[in-house]
């Protein structure tokens, strides 16, 4: 589920990257969401936008999540789901 959530993220913070129309609205009504999320309605909206309005650091916080933050938990998960299989005995063969 972790892996799954990572995925869309950084499907989610590449969409953002071109920094067109698209992506603007993308990121403001991204940023609308998560504003009216029961527990972190305020408070993650601003660490998404990196203020009170889509700007500069807007787009430098999604670039520094997708190039860095994502990718580096994305191989973190990844390696304890193979360990897990290796630990595991690996896929059973075929019936």
């Amino acid at each position: 589920v972790v892996l799954l959530f990572l995925t869309m993220m950084l499907s989610f913070t590449g969409y953002l990257l071109p920094w067109d129309q698209i992506a603007y609205w993308a990121i403001t009504i991204g940023s609308n969401m998560a504003g009216y999320a029961p527990l972190l309605n305020t408070p993650s909206k601003l660490l998404l936008l990196g203020g009170l309005e889509v700007g500069q650091n807007t787009l430098l916080r999604f670039y520094v999540l997708h190039v860095m933050v994502l990718p580096l938990l994305a191989a973190v998960f990844l390696a304890v789901h193979f360990w897990r299989i290796r630990k595991d005995g690996g896929i059973s063969g075929p019936l």
